[in-house]
């Protein structure tokens, strides 16, 4: 089951995204509250260094490319993941986190209110991720990895019309 499931690119999309992300979270988290780095810069850091981790995933893993990674596809992949860290990620992280912080604040909760800033950033980061996921799926396919070879979920739906 797990096998077949694995064939489909969504699947292999969804399992390295939220590795890459919890990779993106570790570092985030350790350039906030541990090295009291800004929060647009700890996540212009962690995201740059997920860039060059994720490339490498969805290349060989994800859309299993037939070609070898080069620099001008890393280019591509760059300026769509950058452009989807920087300006989707960055917005969506502040436009809710005070909406997470005013939640928080309203459940009115003694030990959450202690550790309200770290679960508003993360609350926001995971939004921003989803968000920037189906943004980055959309074009790695069109566009970064348009020549990738066809899963078996496209031939399962091309077989049926």
């Amino acid at each position: 089951m797990l096998k077949k499931m694995w064939n489909y690119k969504k699947i292999r999309f969804l399992c390295i995204g939220s590795l890459n992300s919890v990779a993106d979270l570790t570092v985030l988290n350790t350039l906030v509250f541990v090295a009291h780095f800004p929060v647009w810069v700890a996540n212009a850091v962690s995201v740059s260094v997920g860039i060059t981790l994720s490339y490498f995933l969805n290349h060989f893993i994800v859309f299993r490319h037939k070609h070898k990674p080069t620099k001008k596809l890393f280019a591509k992949f760059f300026v769509v993941t950058g452009f989807s860290v920087i300006l989707i990620q960055t917005t969506v992280i502040y436009l809710t986190r005070p909406i997470y912080a005013h939640l928080i604040q309203s459940s009115s909760n003694a030990t959450l209110l202690h550790d309200e800033k770290s679960i508003t950033l993360n609350l926001a980061k995971l939004t921003a991720i989803l968000v920037g996921m189906v943004w980055n799926y959309i074009l790695y396919s069109k566009f970064v990895f348009k020549n990738a070879p066809v899963d078996e979920e496209a031939k399962a739906i091309t077989s049926i019309t």
